[in-house]
């Protein structure tokens, strides 16, 4: 959507026009970017120029909505919140641990003692550190889950995103 769109689009729904500014900048895309969306979540990602980083950038569709930390642990806390993972296979081999471009923050869960590591609302960017062979397509799986503070949309788990070799190359920065 382009930043204009996005403003006609809030000035006639009511949104203010700092959240729909907000909004513009954030389904901004990379122009070879692939993605999909689900459970209220925007998700692009591209390859570095030289292939060497993974990036994928988590935007949420609702403003006032964070995503968890991707150093939550796999069950979360107590069996709560779920970790922003990507992880990748074929052509594409991980070669090093998913890092986030946003401060984690520490979220405590209303009527409990359990505090939970959240980047801030909005959109949020991992980097991944990858080898890329020259042949054969590769296997992304991203998970995810995104609250507010009045509510949690259903956890996305090991969504799959195929990429084709001519789909890796095009994703190139």
């Amino acid at each position: 959507m382009r930043s204009s769109t996005a403003l006609v689009v809030a000035a006639l729904s009511g949104v203010p026009v700092l959240a729909a500014l907000a909004f513009a900048g954030a389904v901004h895309r990379h122009p070879h970017a692939v993605g999909f969306t689900d459970q209220g979540v925007s998700v692009a990602m591209h390859l570095t120029g030289d292939g060497s980083e993974l990036l994928t950038t988590f935007t949420p569709q609702r403003p006032g909505f964070h995503l968890y930390s991707v150093g939550l642990p796999a069950d979360g806390i107590q069996g709560l919140g779920r970790p922003t993972r990507v992880e990748v296979g074929g052509a594409l081999r991980s070669r090093g641990p998913l890092t986030a471009q946003s401060p984690v923050r520490m979220l405590a869960m209303q009527g409990t003692d359990v505090t939970f590591p959240v980047y801030p609302d909005g959109p949020v960017t991992t980097a991944l550190p990858v080898d890329l062979d020259a042949k054969g397509g590769a296997k992304v799986l991203v998970s995810y889950a995104a609250c507010s503070p009045q509510e949690c949309l259903m956890p996305v788990s090991g969504h799959p995103v195929e990429l084709t070799a001519s789909a890796l190359s095009a994703m190139r920065g």
